[in-house]
């Protein structure tokens, strides 16, 4: 499940950081946000492959 989370965190990410950098959600910017999304799908999943 996490690696599901992780990839789905990275492609919304990049999408938003590679297509709506000026998108605005709340106070949050569309590359901001990307970058973000991003390193949070990188991390999660490092994170599953220390664990096997």
């Amino acid at each position: 499940m996490k690696r599901i989370f992780g990839l789905a965190a990275i492609v919304a990410g990049g999408v938003l950081a590679l297509f709506f950098p000026d998108l605005e959600f709340g106070w949050f910017r569309g590359r901001p946000l990307g970058i973000v999304l991003v390193v949070i799908g990188a991390f999660e999943l490092l994170e599953r492959g220390r664990r096997r």
